[in-house]
């Protein structure tokens, strides 16, 4: 992973290439790894003769013209994803043959990022580009130029100024889609969207059973990604997943309760993370990494009913808030790391609290409900109610699980850059909270920032200083 003077640092995330990254023998991700070990990987892919693949790409020179380097970019978004490497001649067998470092170009960065915005069609995703210097010579080295998987293929490429077509890597060689297969990747295209909104209803349907409803409330915040990764399910990957889910819930101011490290049981394609493990049930926090990037994260944010002669409960405003951003934050993070990308889908509930009672009760028309279905009454929740709520607050306090409020956003964008975090979030508790009559939000802002005026008092340096570690602005 990410290392930084022993240890792992965890506290940034970049694109990841698997199976490249396997072949090239690094330990870490393309972006992540020091330029040394870059180096070494390079050299040992000569030795090796890597043989070039869909997704990886030597080439002995710098292109001389911006058409070509859309046209390379786009092949490879249409296959895919996938790292082209300049520097590394394949000694026309289409393998890593030997060295071919050279000067680095002048603003090499912005002429791909230049060159994929104007030529291609639609504009690519997301295009990273890196220069690994040479050890022994700082005149001369490599260039990594990375291209994300992307849930806009096909992409087409305007080409010499006179072809207009659809560019993709087959095996070793750059190729042009047929009409039919142009045909065919915009139906699936469109097929990916609709399914990834049953997927986000699959994965909340999933993990609810598992969760305490007993006198608990619960927050919970599901994500699928349009571009599937793919982790391997293996004693070490769920040790490895653990350590990980625990540090980065660490990261974040938390109340009591969530203090406890998470334990680990392997599921399948999924692995299950509790703060109680030993019960048939989760208590406080109930988590679910599925090894396609897709997960479920979930919190109890209440406990305890306030009234016994008329029981209802309650819950902090910011603190649903605060909670969703931490969950989705928990959810991107390991998306990424499982190596999806593309958009996702965020969904998320408040899941009202149940007694004994509730269990057996059902309604089939109430009317704050909008599918008119036989539906579990629980006991009424109320947003920052602080005073014993009046009959009419009562009686239209939330007492069923309701609706998923659901946003679409770009994962990488979310995961780089914190203000499109929040923003994503922001949306996302607004279409949740929608039902009960919550319209603004007072934690997170419409400008992307954490407002300190929604943050507890007892919470606010560690708050303060969570926030300027992760980068997010706190006003």
């Amino acid at each position: 992973m990410w290392h930084t003077k022993g240890r792992t640092n965890f506290s940034t995330m970049s694109m990841r290439f698997l199976r490249v990254e396997q072949v090239l023998t690094l330990a870490t991700g393309l972006f992540d790894s020091p330029d040394e070990e870059l180096w070494r990987a390079f050299a040992t892919a000569i030795d090796a003769e890597v043989p070039e693949a869909d997704d990886l790409d030597f080439k002995r020179e710098w292109w001389s013209r911006s058409e070509e380097i859309a046209k390379d970019c786009a092949a490879v978004a249409n296959a895919g994803g996938g790292v082209i490497i300049i520097g590394i001649d394949d000694g026309g067998r289409d393998v890593a043959a030997g060295w071919a470092a050279f000067e680095k170009p002048q603003s090499f960065d912005e002429r791909v990022q230049q060159a994929t915005a104007s030529s291609t069609a639609p504009k690519l995703p997301v295009v990273r580009t890196r220069w690994v210097p040479n050890p022994e010579n700082d005149d001369t080295g490599v260039a990594i130029v990375a291209v994300s998987r992307s849930p806009q293929a096909p992409h087409a490429v305007v080409y010499g100024r006179e072809r207009f077509g659809y560019p993709v890597r087959r095996s070793s060689t750059t190729d042009w889609l047929s009409e039919s297969e142009v045909a065919d990747r915009y139906r699936s295209r469109f097929d990916m969207a609709r399914s990834d909104h049953d997927r986000a209803e699959e994965v909340h349907d999933a993990a609810r059973p598992a969760l305490d409803r007993a006198s608990a409330v619960w927050v919970t915040v599901a994500l699928v990604p349009s571009l599937r990764g793919n982790l391997t399910l293996s004693e070490d990957e769920e040790q490895t997943a653990e350590r990980l889910t625990n540090y980065w819930q660490h990261e974040m101011p938390l109340q009591q309760d969530f203090t406890s490290n998470l334990n680990s049981r392997v599921r399948r394609k999924r692995i299950v993370l509790s703060s109680d493990w030993r019960r048939v049930v989760s208590q406080y926090q109930h988590h679910e990494l599925w090894l396609d990037g897709s997960g479920f994260a979930s919190a109890a944010i209440a406990h305890g009913i306030n009234d016994a002669a008329r029981p209802w409960s309650g819950v902090n405003h910011s603190d649903i808030e605060f909670y969703v951003l931490r969950l989705t934050d928990l959810l991107v993070k390991h998306a990424v790391r499982a190596g999806a990308s593309g958009d996702i889908v965020l969904t998320a509930q408040l899941l009202p609290a149940w007694d004994g009672d509730s269990l057996n009760e059902v309604v089939t028309t109430p009317d704050y409900t909008r599918t008119g279905q036989p539906t579990r009454i629980g006991i009424p929740l109320l947003i920052n109610q602080v005073p014993t709520p009046s009959d009419d607050e009562y009686a239209h306090a939330r007492r069923i699980d309701g609706e998923p409020g659901q946003v679409t956003a770009p994962l990488l964008d979310i995961a780089d850059t914190p203000r499109e975090l929040v923003l994503a979030v922001r949306r996302l508790l607004l279409d949740t909270l929608a039902e009960d009559g919550v319209t603004t939000g007072r934690l997170l802002t419409e400008n992307g920032a954490i407002d300190r005026m929604g943050v507890l008092s007892r919470r606010l340096a560690e708050t303060r200083d969570w926030a300027a570690r992760r980068g997010f602005e706190f006003i």
